[in-house]
């Protein structure tokens, strides 16, 4: 089926469901009883920034899965999640703790990410380098995910998205805890793989100060053979991509009076891998022409924040501190003796002040502004010996401000509401190497145009109209002159990437609410994209700005509590069609892949997830549960010109319930699908692909 008739399609469902919320309305004045779910029911969300707000209320292509919708499904990663999240993606993986992800566009690992990330209010960034937070999902409130750009009101343009991480707050009246244990065991690995987390929550003051520690720590037994030579069948080593990972997060919750919540956070996080995510081979798994010697892809992140919240009934006033410290990196040996490494330690000073409106009054606004000092020093080598000694160490540097803003009205009793938003974003960059500094300036505007028509509880649509960017990806000058080699012009520093959105969408209920149905059509143009380009020395690649493109798409989300009790049936998929408008003559003369008409690289055609989950009483204080998961990812076309191929993923989690405790079988990639989700250059089969087949258990006790 052409994009035309799935849009034609799309446009149909959409009249279906208007249709059937007409009827509904009529059922509710006939049976008001029926009209909504129970107030406890219903989903919360802040992403709007502008307080609480029903999902079903919020036009935004939005998605939120509750921590317990995490645990049912077995997610545990953001790597588990995007399988949930129509036209998300992992891009690259270059270990467990650097990964890249990206919704509706390209993928490009250097330059910020096209992703907005945030841990409570508090932003996640790596400047000029977009890898995604190795956060653990035990102590999660709810993970809200935005589709689509969000410029006026997170970061520095979110032109792909947003995932806002909301963990649980300290309890101010009583204990809580949690703890959970895992045991499992991964096709081809030399040992179980073990799991350990827990949570504790203790009130110091009762209404007035608590305390929360939670944290844990895994490791997953390596998989992956390395050869010291060439691949001969017999490897001189077994086993050797293990990673661990440990974390630890505290949090004191301080509330003075009434009115006022003040929130200090300390988070650290630790991913480790030996070797890393991009193998020769994925199937079998190996790495080879190692000489003996080792190779590693190890992370240290440190995050403070300080979050104070004042409700004066009217408004409510927010501040938001941070800092972000880290480092991370790979080591890649090359025989004889030689090792290419790559080393990034980046720091981040992040400050939003926000003022929103409160009540329930017609007039709804937010405004705010934000701060950011942040620099990404890296230190890389190439090193071959006695022909190739390359150091490249740089830093990029950012200080930068912006001003943002959204106001609504609600016309017709609320059933009409018209939203305007702006962002004005000001970048003082500079890239600084041994060759000196090369400063750049950055001045954008974005903004956000919304139109709501809410005729019933059940029925949501909304039009929207938005814009998005991304800062110019900063290189090092040895990537500069490599694609001068390859007759590519380009300079140290990129032009930022733009995108305009304009989208549809759609949210329909049935009254008694066991029926939920999303639907989004979009059509989002890049300018200035930026992109991977093949350098003129071998191994060497770089960025360039190289044109134009439009990516069209339909989002589709189905949540049906069927009539067997217990049985819940939930299906998320994207359509996505893609090609470049324009593309720079210079350019695409040295890039062949890259033509007016052709297909976006690294973008997917397609990916949908069908979820079966199944709760029924087993026994007299048991409770059995169960879901079972099959994630489907289209191909892509990437730069180094090839394709990587569909892939399926299935999972399953069942056990029981007793009390606050719980015991679960769990499995995922139960047909071991080996990809490649990413193909490298040295073959089809090279490159990174998903984890093996793991099975294994798992025991949970929580009092909340």
């Amino acid at each position: 089926m052409g994009f035309r008739q799935q849009m034609t399609a799309a446009i149909a469902i959409a009249a279906v469901l208007a249709g059937g919320a007409a009827q509904a309305q009529d059922a509710e004045s006939q049976e008001t009883g029926a009209a909504t779910a129970e107030a406890g029911d219903e989903i919360l969300v802040t992403a709007s920034k502008t307080g609480t707000q029903e999902l079903q209320e919020v036009p935004l292509a939005i998605q939120v899965f509750s921590g317990e919708d995490l645990k049912e499904r077995n997610i545990t990663t953001i790597g588990d999640l995007v399988s949930s999240v129509p036209g998300a993606f992992e891009g690259f993986r270059q270990s467990n703790g650097s990964r890249f992800y990206n919704l509706r566009g390209n993928v490009t690992q250097n330059g910020d990410s096209p992703i907005g990330y945030y841990l409570d209010d508090t932003p996640f960034i790596v400047t000029n380098f977009g890898i995604a937070p190795p956060v653990r999902f035990l102590d999660m409130e709810r993970i809200e995910v935005l589709r689509g750009p969000h410029g006026t009101l997170y970061g520095q343009g979110s032109s792909g998205g947003v995932f806002i991480f909301h963990t649980r707050d300290p309890d101010l009246n009583s204990v809580e805890y949690a703890f959970e244990a895992e045991a499992t065991r991964t096709t081809g690995a030399t040992a179980p793989n073990y799991n350990v987390a827990g949570a504790l929550s203790v009130p110091i003051i009762e209404d007035k100060l608590a305390i929360r520690i939670s944290g844990g720590v895994s490791e997953d037994a390596g998989y992956a053979d390395v050869y010291y030579g060439a691949f001969d069948g017999i490897p001189d080593e077994r086993g050797v991509n293990n990673a661990k990972n440990d974390d630890i997060r505290v949090v004191a919750l301080i509330r003075p009076v009434e009115n006022l919540d003040i929130r200090a956070q300390y988070w650290k996080f630790r991913p480790r891998q030996n070797f890393t995510g991009f193998t020769a081979s994925v199937d079998p798994v190996y790495f080879q022409n190692t000489a003996g010697q080792d190779g590693f892809s190890n992370g240290s992140f440190e995050l403070m924040s300080l979050t104070a919240t004042l409700d004066l009934d009217d408004f409510t006033i927010t501040s938001a501190t941070s800092n972000l410290e880290g480092v991370f990196g790979i080591n890649i040996p090359i025989a004889p003796a030689g090792f290419f490494s790559s080393q990034f330690l980046p720091k981040m000073f992040a400050q939003e002040l926000r003022v929103n409106s409160n009540g329930e009054g017609p007039f709804n606004w937010v405004i705010g502004g934000s701060y950011q000092d942040g620099s990404g020093p890296q230190v890389n080598a190439l090193q071959i010996p006695p022909f190739v000694n390359i150091n490249a160490d740089n830093d990029t540097l950012t200080e930068n401000w912006a001003v943002f803003g959204e106001v609504s009205y609600e016309l017709l009793d609320g059933k009409l509401i018209p939203l305007a938003g702006i962002r004005t974003y000001h970048d003082d960059r500079a890239f600084r190497d041994g060759g000196g500094t090369v400063p750049t300036k950055a001045s954008v505007e974005t903004w956000r145009l919304n139109l709501t028509y809410i005729p019933t509880d059940n029925l949501t649509m909304f039009v929207t109209a938005a814009t998005g960017f991304r800062p110019g990806i900063v290189q090092s000058r040895v990537q500069v002159e490599s694609l001068r080699l390859a007759g590519v012009t380009v300079g140290v520093a990129l032009e930022p990437e733009r995108s305009k959105n304009y989208e549809f969408g759609l949210k329909w209920r049935t009254p008694d609410d066991n029926l939920n149905v999303g639907l989004n059509l979009y059509n989002l143009k890049y300018t200035n994209l930026q992109t991977s380009v093949t350098g003129g020395i071998q191994g060497v690649n770089g960025f360039a700005n190289f044109g134009d493109a439009t990516t069209r798409g339909i989002d589709l989300e189905v949540h049906w509590r069927t009539p067997v009790d217990g049985l819940n049936l939930n299906f998320v998929g994207n359509i996505n069609d893609s090609e470049y408008d324009s593309v720079n003559p210079v350019i695409g003369g040295a890039q062949p892949l890259l033509a007016p008409g052709d297909r976006l690289l690294n973008t997917l055609a397609n990916n949908y997830r069908f979820d079966v989950n199944y709760n029924t009483d087993i026994a007299e204080g048991f409770e059995g549960f169960s879901n079972v998961s099959f994630s489907h990812s289209g191909d892509r076309l990437q730069a180094n010109g090839f394709t990587a191929r569909p892939y399926n993923l299935v999972g399953f989690t069942a056990g029981f319930r007793h009390d606050n405790w719980e015991f679960a079988f769990i499995g995922n990639n139960l047909f071991d699908e080996r990809g490649p989700t990413f193909v490298g250059t040295n073959g089809p089969l090279s490159g990174s692909g998903p984890t093996p087949r793991t099975l294994g258990f798992r025991f949970r006790v929580t009092s909340y």
